[in-house]
């Protein structure tokens, strides 16, 4: 699979170095209108209309789309809209490792008048009042962003990254003020902690609302078994979400070679052992939606009750139906503590503790298993996998500790904050239209 991906990459390459740019783009515009074409959302002149930009972002939409009651909702991928900007951008601004500015005017103004072509036809199908994105920095979005502002119609954000570490505090906040300045004209947050950081790069209090997490709304209406499909049967489930070698990571650390690596591929070596020995259950690893590694960890870690998949739809039906969560920096662990789930937080790898004050403090929460050693991790499996649950009965008071954890980086999750956010959006362009 990966000799085959390189070849599709050549191929690719030797088409742009064969047929003219001008051609290029042209096949690629063609390609955007025929997607906006294709498009059939449920369309009602009468109501105003959200376009909603999906990165990575499909939980949160689905739960929007779920309370929505009032609004037309038109979905539009962003991968699909917004490829043509690889045809533009150098790739330490597509990646997001310059800032967005330098990139030459005549570059930005040729991609804005893409912007103007496809933002155009999205008008005349639909009538867009407001355009929702879970960021602005992306590079291929600004200039988007910037055309809706040439249509008096404005931008929402609503971020989809709640959880912030302290060093992301202060690294992101201070990457985007110097890479991608903020351009939208209001923000939608899951906590005060988030509200903060958007105040932090400039943000006015007033265009910041705290509403919670979206997707949360999940929990109470949706009982999927979609994860069934993986499984030649269906059995009792765990859950493991696995991530980035380098997450919450300080980038000065990176460069030194410091990595979660080996924690990450002991846990999944733990699991695949568990897998083996325990046919009577299904396990399910759920990589990160951009986690560069997911083909090799497949090739690795493929049983018959053991199946490793990536995406950003199933996380909640996984935490929902799984026996015990294992898993390392990741909201997922939150809402796991959320739904009451017996979470196993891996904590063993030595940056852990030096690094304990950059991270997500998962490893002071209460009501969950902290695994400081390798050891003590296959300890608590092996009790679990022969029926004994007792590490995960915690007092009134961890119970408590732990709900006030969740309140903290979720905002009441009570099963309304999609509710929430579209008051918020009404609100938004009831101001905007006065």
């Amino acid at each position: 699979m990966r000799h085959d991906g390189r070849i599709t990459q050549l191929l690719k390459e030797l088409f742009r170095r064969v047929v003219p740019r001008g051609t290029v783009r042209r096949i690629y515009r063609q390609m955007v209108l025929d997607y906006i074409g294709g498009l059939s959302p449920e369309y009602d002149p009468s109501r105003k209309t959200i376009l909603a930009i999906n990165h990575y972002y499909d939980q949160d939409l689905r739960a929007l789309q779920n309370a929505n009651t009032r609004f037309n909702f038109v979905v539009v991928d962003f991968e699909v809209l917004f490829k043509i900007g690889r045809l533009y951008f150098s790739k330490p601004v597509r990646e997001m490792m310059a800032p967005y500015d330098e990139e030459p005017a005549e570059i930005r103004e040729g991609y804005r008048d893409e912007c103007r072509v496809m933002f155009h036809d999205l008008r005349r199908r639909f009538q867009p009042d407001v355009i929702l994105t879970p960021s602005d920095s992306f590079a291929f979005i600004r200039e988007f962003i910037a055309v809706g502002h040439e249509n008096n119609i404005g931008t929402v954000v609503y971020d989809k990254e709640g959880t912030l570490s302290p060093y992301g505090f202060r690294a992101v906040a201070d990457w985007k003020k110097r890479f991608a300045p903020h351009i939208s004209d209001n923000v939608l947050v899951w906590s005060e902690r988030q509200r903060e950081f958007y105040e932090s790069i400039g943000v006015a209090h007033e265009d910041i609302a705290i509403v919670g997490q979206a997707r949360s709304d999940l929990f109470f209406t949706e009982h999927k078994k979609d994860i069934d499909s993986y499984f030649p049967k269906e059995q009792p489930l765990i859950g493991i979400f696995t991530y980035h070698d380098t997450a919450y990571i300080p980038r000065e650390l990176v460069s030194e070679g410091v990595s979660w690596r080996q924690q990450k591929m002991d846990t999944l070596d733990d699991m695949l052992a568990a897998a083996k020995e325990h046919p009577e259950f299904n396990f399910l690893v759920k990589a990160h939606p951009q986690q560069l590694d997911i083909k090799d960890l497949q090739k690795r870690y493929e049983l018959e009750n053991l199946k490793v998949i990536g995406g950003a739809a199933i996380a909640n039906e996984l935490i929902q139906r799984s026996e015990l969560i294992v898993a390392f920096q990741t909201t997922s662990v939150t809402e796991a503590m959320f739904m009451n789930k017996r979470v196993i937080y891996t904590a063993w790898d030595a940056n852990c503790a030096t690094l304990q004050h950059e991270l997500v403090p998962f490893h002071a929460a209460r009501g969950i298993i902290i695994a400081e050693s390798r050891r003590q991790f296959k300890e608590v499996c092996d009790r679990f996998f022969a029926g004994d649950v007792s590490d995960f009965e915690f007092s009134p008071e961890e119970i408590a500790a732990r709900d006030e954890f969740v309140n903290a980086h979720l905002y009441r999750p009570d099963g309304h904050v999609a509710e929430r956010v579209l008051d918020e959006l009404d609100r938004f362009l009831t101001r905007e239209s006065q």
